[in-house]
């Protein structure tokens, strides 16, 4: 693994690279003084990693934040876009990193995006697949459409969702009703 801004001292004469993990390991603790503190240091050491206190954030917001707040990208890229219509030195340029970092110090966490995606890099890099279940072979597939398989197919079998929303018998009657309505309209598309 590379080590990234290790031979950078920030404004302090910390080395960058234990700031920019201690950033991340205060944000995961909630810890937001700690956390803010970090994020000034890489803010105040340059433009270089100002650029990189961001995409630490946006990354932060995904690997430990997760499914405890799916909105978190989001927010962060929304607080990075208003960013860029500042200058870095303006006074209140500060504000928006600080409220990111506030924001993701109090937000629910949960890794399971950061641990399914090492561990799935892991099985394809020694060689393990996915079983292919039989419903994923329907009529946007070349073997689907050797099997057969149509748009019935396709609304009972590979359009299932799970878990679906209970939207209550007014919406799936709708949906019911669009359904057949496909049916037909795609039955008579070729005819």
């Amino acid at each position: 693994m590379e080590i990234l801004y290790h031979d950078i001292k920030t404004s302090s004469g910390q080395p960058a690279d234990v700031v920019i993990s201690a950033l991340q390991k205060f944000v995961r603790r909630g810890q937001t003084e700690n956390a803010a503190w970090a994020a000034y240091e890489l803010y105040l050491t340059g433009e270089e990693l100002t650029e990189y206190l961001w995409k630490r954030l946006m990354v932060i917001s995904v690997e430990d934040v997760g499914l405890g707040q799916p909105l978190a990208p989001a927010v962060i890229e929304s607080l990075w876009n208003i960013s860029r219509q500042m200058p870095r030195e303006c006074s209140d340029y500060a504000l928006l990193f600080i409220h990111a970092v506030r924001y993701l110090c109090t937000c629910r966490k949960e890794r399971g995006s950061s641990l399914l995606s090492s561990v799935v890099k892991r099985r394809i890099r020694d060689g393990e697949h996915a079983a292919l279940p039989d419903y994923i072979f329907d009529m946007h597939t070349i073997e689907g459409q050797e099997r057969g398989r149509q748009i019935e197919h396709f609304l009972e079998e590979s359009a299932t969702v799970i878990p679906a929303a209970e939207l209550g018998p007014e919406a799936a009657a709708w949906q019911a009703g669009l359904a057949e309505e496909l049916v037909r309209r795609m039955k008579e598309e070729t005819e």
